[in-house]
């Protein structure tokens, strides 16, 4: 898998609390994540982006045709995909959020660690992951602790970040004398369940008759074939669902399919439609599979599955909101980080 892939180009520390000095030496943590159009002019690039990555997708003979094909369906798709983010304000608040959350986990390890620094790597969109990892290189620092903002691993999203940090691993290998090491899952962090535990109660409050309401976890969905291929992301999702659930009668769906393949459900819009003929009158979504908000939460379920809802008959559509930057989620990702580096201590 490419997690053990990267330990093995990478000076990889299984416990690095033991081999280094946190309070002296200077270290870096670098989260990742997507990333998205600031602007309605970066839709497009982004697109293309996504579109040319051959860990997500691979179209028909990509070794030749991925780019120029890639070029082709992001250029039919950036009209209404504008639309889409014009609707949401202009422009993705992705990068946004997680550079606030960063600077607050800076903040917490600066009271105990004053030489760490935090950074952002985006995926698809500045700033690049490998342009994060040049900026650290060249800072002095002696380890990265690389955090993924994907609380489930797959390798659509959490793989193909790391396969970019092989990717500049590979072609600086004779630059740097980083060490590193890597949280690549935190589905069933205690503190993640709790806070996911906490949003559902407060939108709880705002039921007016329980008896007529569902609540409904829904996750990014992920093709049939890279699950069938062993990916863990389903598992993942199901677990996290199951311990953040506990008490409720949920269910577990999945939006933001594209694309001709066959894709894991049930859906998300067919879920509703569903509940909405069952005498569903209000329904509490939960976007389990997020941790800020982005066009998928602002404008797929704010906008598209509202406006679905509604017309399903359910009077009262509830969304879960977003981490972004809770004090509580900054928390977790910073106590994520405490743990990976006193690993080993002594």
């Amino acid at each position: 898998m490419i997690r053990e892939q990267f330990k093995a180009h990478s000076k990889y520390i299984e416990n690095p609390g033991d081999r280094i000095d946190f309070k002296s030496e200077k270290w870096a943590v670098l989260f990742l994540n997507m990333g998205g159009p600031e602007t309605l002019d970066k839709v497009e690039p982004y697109l293309y982006n996504i579109f040319s990555d051959r860990n997500i997708i691979k179209l028909p003979l990509s070794f030749l045709l991925q780019k120029p094909l890639a070029r082709f369906i992001s250029s039919k798709r950036a009209s209404k995909t504008k639309e889409n983010y014009r609707a949401i304000g202009g422009g993705s608040p992705l990068l946004k959020w997680t550079r606030l959350a960063a600077a607050g986990v800076e903040k917490n390890l600066r009271d105990g660690y004053t030489n760490v620094t935090a950074y952002c790597g985006m995926r698809y969109t500045p700033p690049f992951i490998g342009n994060q990892l040049d900026k650290i290189a060249d800072s002095g620092c002696k380890h990265v602790v690389v955090v993924t903002l994907y609380p489930q691993y797959s390798q659509a999203t959490t793989g193909t970040a790391i396969q970019e940090i092989i990717d500049w691993l590979k072609k600086n290998s004779n630059r740097h004398d980083l060490t590193f090491s890597l949280i690549s899952e935190w589905y069933d962090l205690p503190q993640y369940i709790q806070l996911l535990k906490n949003r559902i109660a407060d939108a709880m409050q705002k039921v007016n008759d329980k008896k007529n309401s569902r609540l409904l976890f829904s996750a990014h969905s992920l093709p049939v074939k890279m699950i069938a291929k062993g990916d863990p992301y389903l598992e993942h999702v199901k677990r996290t669902a199951s311990l953040a659930g506990e008490g409720h009668d949920y269910l577990l769906s999945f939006q933001s399919r594209s694309g001709p393949v066959r894709w894991q459900g049930p859906e998300t819009i067919a879920t509703i439609q569903e509940l909405g003929r069952n005498g569903v009158r209000e329904l509490v979504i939960v976007p389990v599979s997020f941790v800020s908000d982005h066009v998928e939460t602002l404008h797929e379920i704010d906008i598209e599955l509202r406006e679905l809802a509604e017309e399903s008959g359910i009077e009262n559509f509830i969304r879960v909101e977003s981490f972004n930057d809770d004090p509580r989620f900054i928390g977790l990702l910073t106590d994520l980080v405490e743990e990976s580096i006193s690993r080993g201590r002594k």
